[in-house]
């Protein structure tokens, strides 16, 4: 059985004198990110492993949720194609996860990432809010097999639900 989590980065700042990739969360985004971080925490969400786009908001959310986590700072794994990635090329990064990470968190960018969320939750997700996360578990032993996993929704979360 393995146990995935995915989420959109936190709001950013609208970046005009940045580019894209180099946004910061707005406080607005902090906020929100530490809400959701707090409802994992209550969940007893434990990834062991945390991929996330190299984009600075993405791992900034990711160091949200790590810190209210409090999971060691070597569980954050960057990773430069996640950044704006369709849900295949997610789905590919997914593939490559050692088959010893039960439990791991996805955090990255839409459109991609609400479609990835539709698909492995078998829900009509169509655009995931900025700071939202789904818990899925899929009956799997091997990250490979995911597209014949059964899968079930644990939930889905945004922080307007809290």
């Amino acid at each position: 059985m393995k146990r995935i989590y995915l989420m959109r980065h936190g709001k950013a700042e609208d970046g005009f004198d940045k580019s894209d990739f180099e946004r910061d969360l707005q406080s607005k985004g902090i906020k929100k990110t530490e809400k959701i971080a707090h409802f994992l925490l209550e969940k007893k969400a434990h990834p062991q492993l945390i991929l996330a786009s190299m984009a600075f908001r993405t791992l900034q959310t990711a160091e949200l949720i790590r810190k209210t986590l409090e999971l060691p700072k070597q569980i954050i794994q960057e990773e430069k194609n996640l950044y704006l990635a369709s849900s295949n090329s997610m789905l590919n990064a997914l593939f490559a996860v050692d088959d010893n990470i039960d439990e791991l968190l996805l955090v990255g960018h839409n459109p991609g990432i609400s479609s990835l969320a539709t698909y492995l939750s078998d829900s009509d997700i169509d655009w995931m809010s900025t700071s939202s996360v789904i818990a899925v578990d899929l009956n799997i032993d091997h990250w490979t097999d995911i597209p014949d996993a059964s899968k079930k929704l644990l939930y889905y979360i945004k922080p307007s639900d809290l």
